[in-house]
């Protein structure tokens, strides 16, 4: 494993370990270009939950953010929405970029 990916790793269990910690004087709570305002309920049954909530700690991720990937791929293979990838890029190097610059 890289530097880097342990550095994301760290950083994701470190958010989701501490989630309902206030946030810190130099935190800035904004999804540029990303407004997101609906929120859709899903209803999964146990087993599906437990499935989901499997996989995402697997891939290193929220579970609520890798369904949403898995939304916009699907969209986006219908070819109704903006790059994933490029959307996906843009934010790790965003997190990396502020992880370097707390530990510096």
């Amino acid at each position: 494993m890289s530097d880097l990916e342990k550095l994301l790793r760290d950083e994701a269990e470190h958010a989701e370990t501490h989630q309902d910690a206030p946030a810190g004087p130099r935190t800035t709570a904004t999804r540029p270009g990303h407004a997101r305002s609906t929120v859709y309920s899903v209803r999964l049954n146990p087993d599906e939950v437990a499935a989901l909530q499997e996989y995402a700690e697997t891939a290193g991720l929220p579970a609520s953010t890798l369904v949403r990937s898995w939304i916009i791929e699907r969209i986006r293979a219908n070819g109704a929405t903006p790059d994933l990838r490029k959307i996906i890029h843009d934010e790790v190097q965003a997190a990396v970029r502020d992880a370097l610059r707390e530990s510096a």
